[in-house]
């Protein structure tokens, strides 16, 4: 099976494929260094200031860090603010570990920047192959993005150590990289359960775990052939339901293709029904309705949804962000969904409340089945006055079949920022001719700079 798995790795990509390695490039850049300026980051950045030095990318400073120090704290703020990438049907958030172990693989060599998003490509394809041959099953108790994203950080390290190579010590280096990552797959979802940054540490350290995996199999680390899927293996110790041709099946297209992007800062299984509520506000002012006269509100939509994000009254910011009643409260309210709307002033804002308590959840069965090909929700706003606005969507904004644009992307990721010069960044990295040019790439010596 390894076998047919590598074939699948090692696809050539189309221009388009490249471009959108490029965006989700672009979209970790902002949405992880806004990470860096959060209370969850402290202690990730009090670690970063006793680390020795090295010569590293460093989001938190301009003291450069060694490999392992770089992939692991880059990699801790990317999910702070619940705006990092997501694939839908591996339910993994792939930029998280992947971009940061390949920046740092990328620093003991001369890649240049075609090889660079090449290596993202195999990165992305490997973790969300995974993740969508572990399933759903998986995600009820495991923190896919770290599970799987230690196997995306693996790979894209280990094509950017090898991509000189000859194919055949390029596979056999992938290969060993991958069984041998098995060994430090982590993540449960008790994170979620209440404060602290457990799930930042599970990022972290499956990128530095993927790129150690790489290194070791560059210096010859072996392991049985079928650490995957052996009787022991991991599949078999992370899921009872195994689609294993998830993991190998052909397909000429790349999976990176179809990650969705965040357009607000919240838990993804909260998108639909921002969106929905979105388009409700508009009606509601269109017709000059006043909120002050909803009688209730009922949102449908799938059950992982409610399990997740079924939180009325939410104490803090993380809990606000998992909270589909406040998210809808929100976007009702203000027309938008902004990183101060999680702070406390917010969600303890009278009328906010109010407006969460005539909230009620319903699960609905056939969202539920789709789930995750479609992140689905339905809302209906009741007046005193009887009259009903409904809502109904099946592509949250920001998935393929309804994404972001590059502009959207780019704006997003200079607006997270805020750091002078960091749109001639943003504008070198998506006007990069990676065709043509074969020269070492400079751009996360550029982002150094920058920081």
């Amino acid at each position: 099976m390894i076998e047919d798995f590598l074939n699948q790795l090692n696809k050539i990509p189309a221009a388009k494929t490249l471009k959108k390695a490029k965006l989700e490039i672009i979209d970790w850049i902002g949405y992880s260094i806004a990470g860096t300026r959060t209370r969850q980051a402290r202690p990730f950045k009090n670690l970063q200031n006793i680390l020795p030095e090295g010569n590293s990318l460093n989001l938190f400073s301009r003291k450069q860090l060694n490999v392992f120090d770089s992939a692991f704290i880059n990699a801790s703020v990317g999910n702070i603010l619940e705006l990092d990438d997501v694939h839908r049907t591996s339910i993994i958030h792939p930029g998280d570990t992947i971009i940061p172990a390949a920046i740092a693989a990328s620093n003991s060599t001369n890649i240049d920047a075609y090889n660079f998003l090449r290596a993202i490509i195999v990165g992305y394809e490997t973790a969300i192959r995974m993740g969508k041959c572990l399933g759903v099953d998986h995600y009820k108790i495991f923190y896919s993005s770290a599970t799987c994203g230690v196997f995306g950080a693996a790979a894209a390290s280990s094509y950017i150590l090898n991509f000189k190579n000859k194919l055949d010590i390029q596979l056999q280096n992938l290969n060993r990289s991958i069984q041998l990552s098995t060994m430090t797959s982590s993540g449960v979802w008790q994170c979620r359960k209440g404060d602290g940054e457990a799930k930042q540490y599970a990022l972290a350290n499956a990128s530095r775990a993927g790129i150690t995996s790489a290194l070791l199999a560059q210096n010859n680390a072996k392991t049985p052939k079928d650490m995957i899927e052996g009787e022991l293996g991991f599949l078999k110790g992370f899921s009872k339901k195994v689609d294993y041709y998830e993991l190998i099946k052909s397909d000429d297209g790349h999976l990176i293709n179809e990650v969705s992007n965040k357009p607000w800062a919240a838990c993804r299984h909260s998108h639909p029904v921002i969106g929905v509520a979105l388009d409700i506000k508009k009606e509601i002012k269109d017709k000059n309705l006043k909120i002050e006269n909803i009688d209730k509100i009922e949102i449908e939509t799938y059950q992982t949804a409610i399990d997740f994000c079924d939180k009325n009254n939410p104490q803090n910011n993380v809990e606000g962000k998992f909270s589909l009643q406040h998210c809808c409260a929100l976007s009702l309210m203000y027309e938008n969904i902004l990183e101060d709307y999680f702070e406390d002033e917010v969600l303890k804002n009278s009328i906010i409340k109010k407006i969460r308590d005539k909230i009620r959840l319903f699960s609905n069965n056939e969202m539920t089945n789709n789930f995750p090909e479609n992140y689905s929700a339905s809302l209906k706003v009741i007046f005193k006055n009887g009259i009903t606005l409904n809502k109904f969507n099946t592509a949250a904004k920001g998935d393929p079949e309804n994404p972001m644009t590059d502009k959207e992307i780019c704006d997003k990721a200079i607006n997270l920022i805020s750091i002078k010069n960091c749109n001639l960044l943003i504008e070198q990295i998506i006007n990069t001719d990676e065709a043509n040019d074969h020269g070492p790439m400079t751009w996360f010596d550029d982002l150094q700079e920058i920081i």
